[in-house]
């Protein structure tokens, strides 16, 4: 391997090879002292070795080759590269050696590297845990090492802890020894050859289910103290989840144990250690009796996300981080495949149309960005941590499957993971095994709608296909949107037949299928469907005969298509009443999202005519759904139910559905799929009382599920008395890997919003010290709902240029502005409509 010139980037003087980390961590005080023993190779003679540490108090290093010792006599600290560099008065020879070295650090708030997390146990205790969270470059905050994903060794994790707490890393505990003292050694079996950002460790009050064993791999759900009774769920999809990409994959699962451990405090969903999984608690724990088919979902799709993992980003890792776009992206696809297998009925395919709307959402904008770049330093791996690594990546991933073949495509998986395995790659190693297996032009086709920002509008128009870029607005210069791609399109006839293929260029071509055709068929295609007018008039009457996922297709382009201008209120509105009386949620969020952005535009007497319109729409819903789950209805028909009694609670005005709702609040009776819901209309009301009693909701939640419910429904009150006050508690109350998420979604009150945004950007400084930094973007995230004022959009984007964001991926801040601007020009479009 050549050296890179990256400056970020480590010389390969020295690689190594086996780690033996120590530690003693001090819950009370918050520090940790360590020392580690690495097995290296010095690959040229050396006077000087640089490594990687931040946050640490080091002591000398030491190393030992062929029976000699030599000492370092100082070292350099560079901040700004995050490393650290060893002098030595002689020369180091080439060879194999024994680098040794203590140190000393303190667990940081920032929920990265080696920190510190709390919970409130059933006795009104607070307890405390020390966990990790490495990726992707913070394991340098925890013991010295080579921070980079292509330097793979084995680690053998010691932890020296107070004799009654639990301890947990990757691999099996091999000697446990009480030392007598109150303490107690942990000692952990050597890991796989694996990447530094992959270790972890976490200790703290813990309890965990039995070991189940999974095909002689033990799987136990850990979780604080009391919070057992929550785990079934996780239990039963690890297990699915393990054997499924065991036979998927044609690779057992490359472990020796499987942990799936919730944490308290959190900063992303979970984080995909070997064999010792760690979880935000929403995303591993639920009470699947009171919780919503959402909340079931999400925990099922992260745990199939995390073990997908196991083989994609851990057997096989990517040898720097403009690869981390394909662990992610192909992480989320594969949770689809999975949670599709686990429960058939959940209809996971339709869902995967959120996710490829909200990164076409993004992708239609000028500031978008290719799903791969090249990069430099760790801002600008944090910058590939958003949607168009996730939702759109593992879209394309979706697209290219549908079109070469599930069969095919399968097998140039399993042979990319048997060839590469505990080694590292990059993206065109992908390419190549799908080329071979399908015969494909895989790398030209993957190369146009990886290497540029944007994506195709598909125009079926006189029975051909053509394509042109989709963007919301006029092109401006310079734009990330690209001009061509090489884009696979199924089409099918609803006369029957199976569908067509078709790999669509720069030039036209003819359809042959007969009339009426669905564009886009199964729904797979990473791009906007247009129709001509006898297409239209063709297949519009008989829109229900689409599959679910076509539908949802069709109300997806037709949002974007107002969004963007190119169609009417009044158009849209017609395909909407077209969905009839379809059960399927999915296309029916469209509805929801267009209704809450188009009333955003209207003035008060416009808004009498929308209100309308949402009765005529929703009223006959209520009335054939009704208010509870009817026997025999689908598994998806509660989540249909809840958007109808939003809509008409909230946006139609509805005087029963508001009365209803507030006496099944009064009552108790909060159903897990309606929960969110009522919270959101009785919190519009503006009652008094009913802030301070969400409030307490909030601190004496049974689940993580409720817990959040409450904290999200504080950004329905109008009142900006209480709007400011549930935003001073993100400060003061709120968990900080909670606030950054709740804040955002408190400035999209229409009413409210712009004092809440006033209220944050006024505590901008103490925010973005407070909270992580990979979370600072988000606090922008709800400034694409300000579409009524243009001066006071003018006020927002003063400040975000003037206040930019170095983690968590920066650019999004440049998106969201980019889309407050769109719906600006939106609203002035849509108001004569009316």
């Amino acid at each position: 391997m050549t050296e890179s010139s990256n400056p970020y980037r480590l010389a390969r003087a020295v690689v190594p090879s086996a780690y033996r980390i120590f530690l003693t961590p001090d819950l009370e005080k918050g520090t940790f002292a360590g020392r580690v023993e690495v097995d290296i190779e010095i690959t040229e003679s050396i006077t000087e070795m640089t490594l990687n540490a931040v946050d640490l108090e080091l002591g000398a290093a030491t190393i030992s080759s062929d029976g000699t010792s030599y000492r370092s006599l100082e070292h350099r600290v560079d901040e700004n590269y995050q490393t650290v560099t060893f002098v030595f008065d002689r020369d180091l020879p080439a060879g194999p050696a024994v680098f040794e070295i203590a140190f000393d650090g303190a667990f940081n708030d920032q929920l990265v590297g080696f920190y510190r997390s709390t919970f409130v146990d059933d006795n009104g205790v607070t307890r405390t845990i020390a966990t990790t969270q490495f990726e992707e470059s913070d394991a340098r905050r925890a013991f010295p090492c080579w921070d980079e994903p292509s330097f793979k060794a084995t680690y053998q994790v010691n932890l020296t802890i107070p004799s009654d707490l639990a301890a947990y890393s990757n691999s099996p505990v091999d000697v446990d020894t009480d030392l007598g003292n109150g303490q107690r050694s942990v000692s952990f079996k050597p890991t796989m050859k694996m990447s530094t950002y992959l270790v972890a460790f976490v200790i703290g009050p813990f309890e965990e289910t039995a070991a189940m064993d999974v095909d002689g791999v033990p799987l136990r759900i850990v979780c604080p103290v009391g919070k057992l009774h929550l785990t079934d769920l996780a239990l039963e999809a690890s297990a699915f989840g393990l054997r499924f990409f065991t036979e998927y994959f044609g690779i057992p699962y490359p472990g020796e144990k499987m942990d799936m451990i919730a944490i308290p405090d959190f900063a992303a969903g979970a984080m995909e250690n070997l064999g010792c999984i760690t979880y935000r608690e929403t995303a591993l724990l639920v009470d699947p009796a009171n919780a919503s088919q959402p909340e079931l979902e999400r925990v099922a799709q992260v745990v199939h996300h995390e073990l997908a993992h196991m083989w994609f980003g851990d057997l096989v890792t990517m040898e720097w981080w403009e690869g981390i776009w394909l662990n992610e992206a192909f992480a989320t696809f594969m949770q689809l495949v999975c949670s599709n297998a686990f429960r058939p009925k959940w209809q996971i395919w339709v869902m995967q149309n959120t996710f490829r709307n909200l990164a076409l959402q993004i992708d239609g904008l000028d500031s978008t960005r290719p799903i791969e770049y090249e990069v430099i330093s760790p801002d600008d791996t944090r910058a590939m941590f958003d949607l168009l690594t996730y939702e759109k990546g593992g879209s394309v991933l979706r697209m290219l499957e549908q079109y070469l073949g599930e069969e095919i495509f399968r097998d140039g998986i399993r042979q990319y993971l048997k060839k590469h395995a505990y080694a590292n790659t990059v993206t065109t190693d992908l390419w190549d095994a799908l080329e071979e297996t399908s015969g494909q032009p895989v790398r030209e086709m993957m190369n146009t709608w990886i290497l540029q920002g944007g994506f195709p509008l598909v125009t079926f128009d006189k029975g051909q296909l053509s394509q042109q870029p989709f963007r919301y607005g006029p092109k401006k210069s310079p734009s990330a949107i690209g001009d061509h791609w090489l884009t696979p399109v199924l089409t099918r006839s609803l006369e029957g037949g199976g569908s067509t293929r078709y790999l669509l260029r720069d030039e036209a071509v003819s359809v042959t299928d007969q009339a009426p055709v669905v564009v886009n068929a199964g729904g797979s295609g990473v791009f906007r469907t247009r129709y001509g007018s006898a297409e239209l008039a063709a297949l519009s009457p008989r829109v229900s005969e689409l599959e679910e996922l076509e539908r949802a297709t069709l109300l997806a382009d037709s949002w974007a298509a107002l969004l963007a201008g190119a169609i009417t209120w009044s158009d849209f509105f017609s395909v909407a009443k077209g969905l009839g009386d379809d059960d399927e949620p999915n296309p029916w969020e469209f509805v929801v999202t267009a209704v809450d952005m188009t009333r955003r535009a209207l003035d008060e007497n416009q808004r009498d005519i929308l209100r309308l319109q949402v009765r005529e729409l929703f009223e006959p819903q209520l009335a054939r759904l009704g208010w509870d789950r009817r026997e025999g209805e689908g598994d998806l028909t509660a989540q249909l139910r809840a958007s109808v009694i939003l809509m008409l609670g909230v946006f139609g005005a509805n005087d029963e559905v508001r009365a209803e709702a507030t006496r099944r609040y009064e009552a108790g009776t909060l159903d897990g799929d309606l929960a969110q819901s009522l919270l959101r209309v009785v919190a519009s009301l503006d009652r008094p009382g009913d802030y301070e009693a969400f409030l307490e909701h909030y601190r004496s939640a049974s689940t993580p599920q409720e817990q959040m419910r409450y904290l999200v429904a504080l950004g329905s009150f109008n009142d900006e008395r209480v709007a400011l006050d549930a935003a001073e508690k993100c400060f003061s109350e709120f968990r900080t890997q909670d606030a950054p998420l709740v804040l955002p979604l408190y400035t999209r009150n229409e009413i409210t919003g712009p004092a809440v945004w006033r209220y944050v950007t006024s505590r901008w400084d103490e925010a973005t010290a407070r909270f992580p930094k990979n979370t600072h973007a988000r606090l922008a995230s709800g400034i694409p709902t300000f579409i009524k004022d243009p001066a006071f959009a003018d006020e927002v984007e003063a400040f975000h240029r003037a206040h930019p964001v170095s983690g968590g991926y920066p650019a999004s801040v440049d998106q969201w502005l980019e889309l407050m601007r769109v719906g600006l020009s939106f609203a002035a479009v849509i108001r004569p409509q009316f």
